[in-house]
């Protein structure tokens, strides 16, 4: 799994992506060839300080990493994913951990749905 990186690749994921929400987080993905690629994001209209932006996206990484790559490794595609913080309050680190698991359990849902189809 690698960091998400490129102008090019972002705003081809937010042209023709899907989206799966459970507040307060949000995910976008894609389905590629390649490679897991995986970022995260803060709003700068509800967090004005970066010190609180990167707070946030460090305790997203966290959420990310341990869940994420066990949930990708049972799917047989790639994909090109950006989670957003979307809520207007500090999270708890506990918080978006559970929140994140359920985000998962969604995008699992849906994607499995739609190989099925």
């Amino acid at each position: 799994m690698e960091r998400l990186k490129g102008k090019k690749q972002i705003e081809q994921l937010f042209v023709t992506g899907n989206s799966v929400g459970a507040f307060p987080l949000r995910m976008v993905y894609l389905e590629t060839t390649d490679k897991h690629l995986v970022g995260v994001s803060v709003s700068k209209k509800y967090f004005k300080s970066a010190v609180d932006r990167n707070r946030i996206k460090r305790l997203l990484r966290v959420a990310v990493e341990k869940q994420l790559s066990v949930a990708l490794d049972t799917l047989d595609s790639k994909y090109c994913l950006m989670v957003l913080y979307v809520g207007k309050e500090m999270p708890e680190s506990g918080q978006l951990k559970e929140q994140f698991e359920f985000l998962i359990k969604r995008f699992n849902k849906r994607e499995l749905n739609e190989v099925v189809s």
